[in-house]
């Protein structure tokens, strides 16, 4: 998990939070069946506006996908997108937006 320190300039109110999304969201069982994977959190980054979590599948960490979610975004959102998009294994992971106001 990335995220910054107090010391290095982030909050603790933020490493609370990239906490609490790292447990909710790590070897998590996405689907169901023969469609089902288990969530290997990579990387969590937040700012002032919006979380970056990097997931891949943790059968094939190559296989990843990249979540910006909206500061208001839920666990309920993040699991929902991570059902309807598969981690894929390219050279560069997709980026799925969760509630994101454009």
């Amino acid at each position: 998990m990335m995220i910054r320190s107090p010391e290095q300039g982030g909050t603790d109110r933020t490493f609370g939070e990239a906490t609490g999304w790292f447990e909710a969201l790590d070897q998590r069982v996405i689907g169901r069946g023969v469609e089902s994977w288990v969530t290997s959190v990579l990387r969590v980054h937040g700012d002032d506006r919006e979380w970056w979590i990097d997931i891949a599948n943790a059968s094939e960490p190559s296989a990843s996908v990249v979540l910006r979610l909206s500061r208001h975004a839920t666990v309920f959102h993040a699991v929902a997108a991570l059902r309807r998009h598969r981690p894929r294994t390219e050279s560069c992971a997709p980026v799925i937006d969760v509630m994101r106001v454009r």
